[in-house]
C-alpha cells in the first residue's frame, strides 16, 4: 500500500491543505510546529478513526473552520487506486472507501483494503519517533533484551508488560515460600480454623451420628421422591392414552378408506392450468397470423430501395477521394503562396550579389562556401586578434618611448650624484666616528635606568625601617591597658603591660637598624658615580656626525637611482622583444586573413575590419539561395502532387459511370449521391433488420404453440386422461382422496407418533383403564412412607439443631466453611492468571521459534550495513539475553551498548519485523525523527537503507533536522511552512 496523496479539510491546524505526489521514500521536513505530528496522526485518523471524546488521544479539531476531516488517496495490490475520505460523524468519524471502478464502501472495505490491520498494529511495528526509541535509554539490564525481542516479534512490549503485570499480580495473591501475599495468609488462618474445628468435633460425637443419619434420610428421601415422580408421569401418560382412545380409532377407519381407494394420480391444480394453457393457445395463434402478414408487406418495400452497388464497391475510394480533397485545394494554395516567395527571394540575392560584388554564378555557388559557426568563429578570432595587436603595439610603443625618456633623465641624476660623494676610506673614518657616538647614548640610557633603581630601593628601604603597624597598634593597647590598671589598682596586670611596652620599643628600634636594602644602595650610588665621570670626559665632534649622515643619504639615493635604471632598461628590453614579437604575429595574421578572404571567394579590398559584415551578408546570401532551392524542389513536388490528384479523380468518375465535372462542382456532385446512397442503405439495412426480426417472432410463435400442445399432452399424461373430458373426470375422484388424506393428516396431528406407537400395543381400552387402577395405589403407598421419612428427619434435624445451639461449635463451623469458600474463590483468581501467563508464555515461545529467527537474520544485515561491520551478527540466548558480537568476536549485552547503537539495533529489528509481515500487512513505514542522536557516517548509511526499504514499501519520514535533507534528492523531499496551513498545496520541490 502506497499513500499517493493527502488532502486535509481540517485537522488541527490544517484547513484545506494539500499534499500530492508523495513517492516511494518521502522526507517530509518542517521546523517546530509546522504540522509534522499532526499530519502523521490525521494519516492515523483517516486510515483508523477519530479518537473518542473519553479516549486519551487528540483529537485535533480545527479552531478556524468547520470542516474536520480529510481523504487519502491510496494505491493498493488488489483495489489499484483508491480514495478513503474520512469526516465528522458518530463515533470515529463516518469513511467513504471509493476504489477505482467507481464501487463505494464504508468501515468493512476498509477493513478489506488495510487486510485486518489496525491502529495499535500500526503503531507497534510500522510507525515510530523519538519517543519510542528513548524508552530504551529509561530501560535497565534483562529489560533492554526483553524490549528488544518485543520489537522483533509483535513490535511492542505489549505482550511483556502483560506477562510481568500477571507476575506481579500472581506474587500478590500466592507465593510459595510467603507470609504476606493474600492466598498464604488466608492459608495460615484455614488450617488454625480446622485445627480447632476438629478438636471441637471430638467433643460433640452425637452430633457426628446424628449428622450420618440425617444424610441417609435425605438420600432415601430423593430416592423415593424420584420414583413417586417416575409413577406420576406414568399414571399422565395413561390418563392421556384414554383420552385420546376415540381419535384413534376414527383414525383407523379413514386409514382404512383411503387404501381401499388406492393412490390416485392427478397433477396439483390441474384444471386451472389446463384451462390457462388453452387460453394460451389461442392467444398465440392469433400472434402468428398477425406476423407473418406484416413480413409479407415489409418483403416488398426492401425491393424498391435496394442501394447501388457501384458505391459499396469503390467506397474506400471515394472516401479517400472526399478527405484528400481539401489536401488538393492546399496544395494549390500553397503553390500560388510558393512562387510569390521564389520572386521575393530573387530580389534579395540580386540585392545581396552586388553588395559582395558577386555575379550571377558565384552568388549560387554560396552554399556550398564554409559558412559554419566554427568558420565564423575563426574568422572573428582572426580579425579580432589582428586589431587587439595593432592596439597592442600603439600601447607598447608609448611604453617604450616613455621608458627610454627615464632612462635618461635617471642616467643625468647619478652623474650628479657621484661628483658629491667622498671616497670610500673617508667614509669609513666617518661610519667609525658614528659607532663611537652610538656607545654614548647607549652609556646615558644604562645611567638613567641605575638611577631609577636606585631611587625604587631607597622607596623600599625607607618602608622596611619603619616598625611594623600591629607592634605600634599593641602598644597603643598595652599603654591604655596599664593606665586602666593603675586607676583600678591591678598591679600585676600594670607590671604585665609596662614589661609589653618595653619588648615592643626594643623590637621596633632593632627593626630600624636591621634595613636589608642599605648595602645595595651604596653599591647602585659608586656605579653611578663612575659612569657620570665617564660621561664627563667624552669628547664629541660634531660636524663629523653631520658630514657621516650627509654621505649616506646621498649613497642611499644613488643606490636607489641605480636600482631605478636597471629596472627600466630591463622592461625597456621585455617590451621591445615584445614589439618584435607582435610585429611577426601581425604578418601571419594578415597573410590567414586573406587566405580566408580567398576561400569565402571576396574581392582583395575588403578590410579585415569589414569582413565579418561581409561574413554576415554571405551567411544571408546562401540561406536566400538554399531557400530559393528548396521552394523550386517544393513547387515541382505540388505540381506533380497535383496532376496525380487529377488523373485519380477521373478515373473514378469512369468506375462511378458518372459525367461530372474534374471541379469542385464535380465534388459536390459526388458527396449528394452518395448521401442519398448512404440514406437509403441505412433504412435497407434497418428494415432487413426489422425482416429477420419478424422471422424470429414467427419462428417463436410457432415454437411457442407447439410448446403448449406438448404441455396440454403432458399435463394429460399425468392424470392418465386421454381427452380433456377424462381429465376432469380425474379431477372428481382426486378431490375425494384428498379430503380423506387432509383429514387423516388433522388425525395425525391430534395423535403424536410416540402416543400411537403405544396405542398400537394397547388390546383395548378396558386395558388402559386396568393400568390406571394400579398406577394410583402405587402412588398413594410411596407417599405414605415419604411422610414417615419426613417425621424422622424433623425429629434428627431437631436435635442437631439443639446441640448446635450449645454455642461455639456452629460458629465455628459456620467461619471456617465462609474462609474456606473465600480461599477458593482467590485460588481459582489466581488460577486463572496462571493459566493466562502460561499461554502468554507459549506464544512468545511459538513467537521466538517462527517469526524472530527470520527477523534476526535480516536484522543481522541491516544492523551490520548501519555500523559499516562494526556489529556482525545478533543472539538471543535459552536465558533470553540479547548478545550482539562485534567484528573481533566479543559479545556485548544489550544494556552493555551505547544509546545510539541500541537505536539502531531496535531500529534494524523494526524494519526487519515490518519486512517479514510485508506480504501480510503492506503498510507505508512512518517515521518520526527517529535518528537524532547517530552521527554523520550512521545517519548517511541510515539514508541509504530506507532507500532501500522503498524499493519495496512505502517509507514516510518527518523531521525538523535540517542537515538531514542534504542526504535525499530534491524530488524526495517537501518542506512544511512554520505559519498556519491554510490552503497550502504542496507537490515535490
Amino acid at each position: 500500500m502506497k499513500i499517493l496523496e493527502i488532502h486535509i479539510y481540517g485537522f488541527g491546524k490544517l484547513v484545506d491543505f494539500h499534499l500530492t505526489d508523495l513517492g516511494a521514500l518521502q522526507v517530509i521536513y518542517g521546523e517546530n510546529e509546522a504540522g509534522k505530528s499532526t499530519l502523521m496522526a490525521f494519516i492515523q485518523a483517516v486510515l483508523f478513526g477519530f479518537p473518542s471524546r473519553q479516549q486519551a488521544g487528540h483529537r485535533y479539531e480545527p479552531k478556524t473552520s468547520v470542516a474536520y476531516g480529510g481523504q487519502l488517496v491510496l494505491e493498493t495490490e488488489k483495489g489499484g487506486i483508491v480514495t478513503v475520505e474520512r469526516v465528522r460523524g458518530k463515533a470515529a468519524g463516518e469513511v467513504t472507501v471509493t476504489f477505482a471502478n467507481g464501487k463505494a464502501g464504508g468501515e468493512e472495505a476498509l477493513a478489506d483494503v488495510l487486510n485486518g490491520l489496525n491502529k495499535p498494529m500500526f503503531q507497534s511495528i510500522y510507525s515510530f519517533n523519538l519517543l519510542g526509541l528513548q524508552e530504551i535509554r529509561k530501560l535497565k539490564g534483562d529489560d533492554i533484551s526483553r524490549y528488544l525481542f518485543a520489537a522483533g516479534t509483535v513490535g511492542t512490549d505489549a505482550l511483556l508488560s502483560a506477562e510481568q503485570e500477571l507476575q506481579k499480580e500472581m506474587d500478590a495473591l500466592f507465593k510459595p515460600n510467603g507470609r504476606k501475599p493474600v492466598l498464604n495468609a488466608m492459608l495460615h488462618d484455614l488450617r488454625a480454623r480446622e485445627k480447632e474445628l476438629n478438636g471441637l468435633k471430638a467433643q460433640n460425637g452425637r452430633y457426628g451420628e446424628l449428622k450420618v443419619r440425617q444424610m441417609d434420610l435425605q438420600e432415601k428421601r430423593k430416592k423415593i421422591e424420584t420414583e413417586l415422580e417416575e409413577l406420576r408421569r406414568s399414571l399422565q401418560q395413561n390418563e392421556h392414552l384414554l383420552k385420546m382412545w376415540p381419535h384413534y380409532v376414527e383414525r383407523k377407519q379413514t386409514a382404512r378408506q383411503l387404501a381401499e381407494m388406492g393412490p390416485v394420480r392427478f397433477p396439483a391444480d390441474g384444471i386451472r392450468r389446463l384451462d390457462q394453457l388453452m387460453h394460451e393457445r389461442r392467444a398465440s395463434a392469433g400472434r402468428l397470423s398477425a406476423v407473418q402478414q406484416q413480413k409479407k408487406e415489409l418483403i416488398q418495400k426492401l425491393e424498391g430501395i435496394r442501394p447501388n452497388p457501384l458505391f459499396d464497391e469503390y467506397g474506400v475510394q471515394i472516401q479517400q477521394l472526399l478527405d484528400d480533397w481539401p489536401q488538393f485545394r492546399q496544395w494549390q494554395g500553397e503553390t500560388e503562396r510558393l512562387e510569390y516567395e521564389r520572386e521575393s527571394l530573387d530580389c534579395q540575392i540580386t540585392h545581396l550579389a552586388a553588395m559582395l560584388n558577386l555575379t550571377e554564378e558565384e552568388a549560387a555557388e554560396t552554399p556550398e562556401l564554409d559558412l559554419s559557426m566554427a568558420a565564423k568563429e575563426k574568422l572573428r578570432s582572426l580579425v579580432q586578434a589582428y586589431e587587439t595587436g595593432s592596439t597592442s603595439r600603439q600601447a607598447y610603443l608609448s611604453q617604450l618611448n616613455e621608458l627610454e625618456e627615464s632612462i635618461k633623465s635617471v642616467e643625468q641624476q647619478c652623474a650628479r650624484l657621484e661628483k658629491d660623494l667622498v671616497s670610500e676610506e673617508a667614509f669609513r673614518a666617518l661610519a667609525e666616528k658614528r659607532q663611537q657616538q652610538g656607545k654614548k647614548a647607549s652609556l646615558e640610557a644604562d645611567l638613567e635606568r641605575d638611577r631609577m633603581q636606585l631611587r625604587r630601593l631607597k622607596q623600599l628601604a625607607g618602608a622596611a625601617g619603619k616598625p611594623p603597624f600591629l607592634v605600634f597598634i599593641m602598644a597603643v593597647l598595652f599603654l591604655f591597658a596599664g593606665v586602666w590598671s593603675l586607676v583600678s589598682g591591678q598591679y600585676a596586670f600594670l607590671a604585665v603591660s609596662i614589661l609589653a611596652l618595653i619588648f615592643s620599643g626594643f623590637y621596633a628600634a632593632g627593626s630600624r637598624n636591621r634595613n636589608p636594602f642599605k648595602k645595595e644602595i651604596l653599591e647602585m650610588e659608586r656605579e653611578i658615580e663612575e659612569k657620570e665621570k665617564v660621561l664627563q670626559n667624552w669628547k664629541e665632534d660634531g660636524a663629523s656626525l653631520i658630514e657621516y649622515e650627509q654621505q649616506k643619504q646621498l649613497r642611499e639615493n644613488w643606490k636607489q637611482l641605480i636600482l631605478q635604471l636597471e629596472k627600466d632598461e630591463q622592461r625597456a628590453r621585455h617590451i621591445r622583444n615584445r614589439l618584435n614579437h607582435m610585429e611577426t604575429e601581425n604578418r601571419r595574421l594578415l597573410e590567414e586573413i586573406d587566405a580566408f578572404k580567398q576561400t569565402l571567394k571576396l574581392n582583395d579590398r575588403f578590410q579585415p575590419g569589414q569582413l565579418m559584415d561581409a561574413f554576415g551578408l554571405l551567411s544571408d546570401l546562401s540561406q536566400k539561395v538554399v531557400q530559393r532551392a528548396r521552394i523550386e524542389e517544393k513547387l515541382e513536388r505540388l505540381k506533380s502532387l497535383q496532376s496525380g490528384f487529377a488523373r485519380w479523380m477521373e478515373k473514378l468518375w469512369s468506375l462511378l459511370q458518372a459525367g461530372w465535372p474534374l471541379t469542385q462542382e464535380g465534388i459536390l456532385e459526388l458527396k449528394k449521391a452518395l448521401s442519398e446512397h448512404q440514406e437509403n442503405k441505412i433504412l435497407y439495412q434497418e428494415w432487413k433488420k426489422k425482416l429477420t426480426e419478424m422471422e424470429e417472432q414467427e419462428q417463436l410463435f410457432e415454437m411457442e404453440t407447439a410448446s403448449i400442445d406438448k404441455e396440454m399432452k403432458k399435463l394429460f399424461s399425468l392424470a392418465d386422461a386421454a381427452d380433456e373430458e377424462a381429465f376432469r373426470n380425474a379431477s372428481l375422484l382426486h378431490e375425494t382422496y384428498e379430503s380423506l388424506r387432509s383429514k387423516l393428516a388433522l388425525m395425525d396431528l391430534q395423535l403424536k407418533a410416540e402416543d400411537l406407537e403405544m396405542l398400537d400395543a394397547v388390546k383395548d381400552e378396558a386395558t388402559l383403564k386396568q393400568k390406571h387402577f394400579h398406577l394410583e395405589e402405587k402412588i398413594s403407598e410411596m407417599e405414605k412412607a415419604l411422610d414417615g421419612i419426613s417425621k424422622e428427619s424433623a425429629e434428627i434435624g431437631f436435635e442437631i439443631k439443639r446441640l448446635e445451639e450449645g454455642g461455639t461449635f456452629t460458629e465455628k463451623l459456620h467461619q471456617y466453611y465462609s474462609a474456606l469458600s473465600d480461599f477458593r474463590e482467590e485460588a481459582e483468581e489466581w488460577a486463572r492468571l496462571s493459566v493466562a501467563k502460561s499461554l502468554l508464555a507459549k506464544m512468545m515461545e511459538r513467537l521466538r521459534e517462527t517469526r524472530f529467527p527470520q527477523v534476526l537474520k535480516k536484522a543481522e544485515s541491516y544492523m551490520n550495513y548501519l555500523t559499516d561491520g562494526a556489529y556482525r551478527s545478533l543472539h538471543l540466548m535459552e536465558d533470553g539475553q540479547f548478545y550482539v558480537k562485534r567484528r573481533d568476536g566479543m559479545l556485548f549485552s544489550a544494556n552493555e551498548l551505547s544509546q545510539a547503537t541500541a537505536e539502531q539495533l531496535y531500529i534494524a529489528l523494526r524494519f526487519s519485523l515490518a519486512e517479514a509481515l510485508g506480504q501480510e500487512f503492506p503498510s507505508p513505514i512512518v517515521i518520526d525523527d527517529g535518528f537524532v542522536n547517530f552521527d554523520y557516517n550512521r545517519t548517511e548509511k541510515m539514508a541509504r537503507l530506507l532507500k532501500k526499504l522503498s524499493e519495496t514499501r512505502q517509507v514516510l519520514l518527518f523531521t525538523c533536522q535540517k542537515h538531514m535533507l542534504h542526504f535525499f534528492e530534491n524530488g524526495q523531499v517537501k518542506k512544511l511552512e512554520s505559519s498556519p496551513s491554510v490552503g497550502k498545496h504542496y507537490s515535490l520541490e
